[in-house]
């Protein structure tokens, strides 16, 4: 992307981000008021009552399993036996390559104004879970990855390799699988989640544990050793090491390029969690491992009426789930805190965009564009007190100075983070004013009455004091009262009386 479509698109969309968020923090607190108003708490989990069906339930109690075990799919490469109390168990494939390290250095010519760009690529080795890297590194064809016992894992796992998802290469696995860069569901990973997880008498269905990793993915154990394989056919070359995974790393020995780990987590079961969810019948198959509860617990779409059902606001879903025993209150307060930290951040964001944007228009047009000079220039004079001599220099003289001189640039630079600055702080409060009249036409009205009111007795009283002080002015009044105050005197209508001997010139 070139840095003028980089411009183009912040100009662009800094100002519809500053719209959208005001609008999905005004939706999001009438998510939060929802949840206060129509929840109905339940006290005992596993008695919830029929009449609540289809309806905003709060409820909090312990994610349990049950006596039911948790085991891969068959292949190979699975364990020898299912994990008790588990909730979810998954197999995560490391692979040892080398990657690019990039670094740009910049240097400013002394004489002249230019820059001199120096790239420099390294090599760096580490294990990744997003499979082989490319065979030659694209900058150093020197380097060269291997692709190990790669495609046997992926045969032992039982399933066809799916297209590697895209995201940052060279993460650390832990980090790599927190922002979800790795497909667990294709070879030669593996994950599996329990079919009998509950809370009391509601079903937690593959999709809601899955779909809310922070509360149902919080911790992950390692695999008891004693049950992971010894040998996995077809892989004859992993071995299990001291911390209970296979490894084609030799005992005492570093990694090397292509070797590959496996290893083996769950996330056990026993936890509270607390839910604010609609309550709805489940659908209990006890063939396949479903437990026979009666209850289960869905998302809960709203849409908002007002004006006596003329308008109509979708809400969207509406749906919370925190790890952890909290009331409905908490977890209502929890989600105001969220909201409100969420917001800071995303205006904050905003308004960083938008001064960035109007700095790339000005500072990127410096050779180009006569505004940008003009108001290079400007700051220029105003600094260094020389506009007699600059004034009579043309144009091109002007744009030659600044080009060769870095210190002129470097001021001119400031010039326009100055002029982004004030332009894109005036925009972000322009934008936000109009979202607050759109989204809160009730508290922008009444903002903007306070204000209108607190502008007129400013204006009232400003009127008042000239025409006090129309005959005698404020200068004079307070050569007046210090002088009262030095020799106390009694001042006529017309000013000092005649008895007094001060003089005031």
């Amino acid at each position: 992307m070139s840095c003028h479509d980089t411009r183009h698109i912040s100009c662009t969309y800094s100002p519809i981000l500053v719209w959208k968020n005001e609008g999905r923090h005004v939706t999001e607190l009438r998510k939060i008021d929802y949840f206060k108003n129509k929840a109905t708490v339940i006290g005992n989990v596993d008695a919830p009552s029929e009449d609540l069906t289809n309806q905003l339930v709060h409820f909090t109690g312990q994610v349990s399993v049950d006596d039911a075990a948790l085991d891969l799919s068959p292949a190979p490469l699975n364990l020898t036996s299912p994990v008790p109390n588990a909730l979810l168990v998954r197999r995560t494939c490391l692979i040892y390559q080398k990657f690019e390290n990039v670094q740009q250095d910049t240097q400013s010519a002394t004489v002249g104004g230019g820059q001199t760009t120096t790239t420099t690529y390294t090599v760096r080795e580490d294990w990744t879970p997003l499979g082989p890297q490319p065979e030659q590194l694209p900058h150093l064809p020197q380097e060269t990855n291997s692709s190990g016992i790669w495609s046997d894992l992926v045969a032992a796992s039982g399933a066809s390799e799916s297209a590697r998802p895209a995201g940052p290469q060279g993460v650390p696995p832990e980090l790599a699988a927190l922002f979800q860069t790795v497909d667990f569901n294709g070879a030669p990973h593996g994950i599996a989640v329990s079919p009998a997880a509950h809370v009391g008498e509601f079903a937690l269905s593959e999709e809601i544990i899955v779909g809310e990793p922070a509360v149902f993915q919080a911790e992950w154990v390692p695999v008891p050793s004693d049950m992971i394989p010894d040998e996995v056919e077809g892989c004859p070359d992993l071995r299990k090491d001291r911390s209970g995974n296979l490894t084609t790393v030799a005992e005492g020995e570093g990694p090397s390029n292509g070797d590959v780990m496996v290893k083996y987590e769950y996330a056990p079961a026993g936890f509270e969690a607390s839910f604010i969810v609609e309550q709805v019948l489940a659908e209990s198959d006890p063939e396949t491992g479903v437990g026979p509860h009666k209850f289960g617990v869905a998302k809960n779409r709203v849409v908002d009426e007002r004006c006596c059902g003329k308008i109509s606001d979708d809400l969207g879903a509406v749906w919370m789930v925190r790890r952890g025993r909290h009331d409905l209150g908490e977890m209502i307060q929890m989600a105001k805190e969220d909201e409100k930290t969420v917001t800071k951040i995303l205006r904050l964001v905003c308004w960083v965009l938008l001064v960035a944007a109007w700095w790339m228009l000005f500072s990127g047009a410096l050779q180009s564009r006569p505004m940008s000079i003009i108001v290079s220039v400007a700051f220029v004079v105003g600094v260094l007190e020389f506009s007699h001599i600059l004034a009579s220099l043309p144009i091109p003289v002007i744009t030659t100075l600044l080009s060769t001189l870095p210190i002129v640039k470097q001021l001119g630079n400031f010039a326009f983070f100055l002029v982004a600055l004030i332009l894109g702080t005036s925009c972000c409060c322009m934008v936000t004013a109009v979202a607050y009249i759109r989204y809160r036409p009730l508290l922008a009205f009444v903002i903007i009455a306070i204000g209108a009111t607190i502008g007129g007795v400013i204006g009232w009283k400003a009127g008042s004091t000239a025409e006090e002080n129309a005959d005698n002015p404020p200068a004079m009044a307070f050569v007046e009262a210090v002088i009262q105050h030095l020799a106390p005197v009694d001042f006529g209508k017309d000013g000092f009386d005649g008895s007094s001997a001060v003089e005031v010139y």
